[in-house]
């Protein structure tokens, strides 16, 4: 599906591919975490608080929208499209300053483990979100056996099977599939090809958003 919706504080999870040189003009949002994962190709993003740059297959970016901002993004290319996911959670807490982060890795850092880019408290250097969430992505060799580990004890894990194919307690994953699951606190993932995973662990129950 293209677009995925209610996941706890998951409320969205969109599919782009955006043409070269195409995108999307200046828009608002309010009270939303929005955070942007590169599949494929590269995305120029900008912003009425100053904020510019270049989201690449090598980062995370995540977006506090508060109290409200203006955002446009674009394809950075002009000859090739890109892939992206558009992943949206709940606020913790409502009407805080915009704000932006950003996590850049190299490829080998989420080679057969899970690479952690965001999260409540910026632990291991990620980048911070206004909510208990999580985010990490990995890619994972045939064969090669991983484990995720929750973070917190009341969330759930969704993943987004972006590439490939992998065995998650017994669900088969193809490329486009997701799984959502709860209630463990720890989850075996094997590859059945090479396969390139996206993370996304949530509160299962929202609480009062200030």
């Amino acid at each position: 599906m293209p677009y995925q919706t209610n996941f706890g504080a998951l409320c969205g999870f969109a599919d782009d591919i955006v043409a070269a040189g195409k995108g999307f003009d200046m828009h608002p949002h309010q009270n939303m975490e929005i955070t942007t994962i590169l599949i494929s190709g590269a995305q120029a993003h900008k912003d009425n608080t100053g904020a510019e740059g270049i989201i690449d297959i090598n980062s995370l970016q995540t977006m506090s929208a508060g109290k409200g901002i203006m955002h446009s993004e674009f394809n950075a290319s002009k000859t090739a499209t890109f892939h992206s996911y558009q992943i949206w959670v709940y606020p913790k807490i409502k009407d805080v300053a915009p704000r932006h982060g950003k996590f850049s890795f190299e490829p080998y850092d989420k080679l057969n483990k899970i690479l952690l880019g965001i999260s409540p408290d910026g632990r291991n250097g990620s980048t911070t979100i206004n909510q208990d969430a999580f985010f990490s992505v990995s890619n994972i060799e045939k064969d090669i056996v991983i484990e995720y580990k929750m973070n917190l004890e009341n969330n759930g894990i969704y993943i987004h099977c972006a590439s490939g194919s992998v065995e998650i307690e017994g669900y088969i994953m193809a490329a486009g599939d997701a799984l959502g699951i709860y209630e463990t606190d720890l989850i075996n993932i094997k590859a059945i090809e090479n396969s390139e995973l996206i993370f996304v662990e949530v509160p299962m129950k929202l609480g009062i958003m200030l």
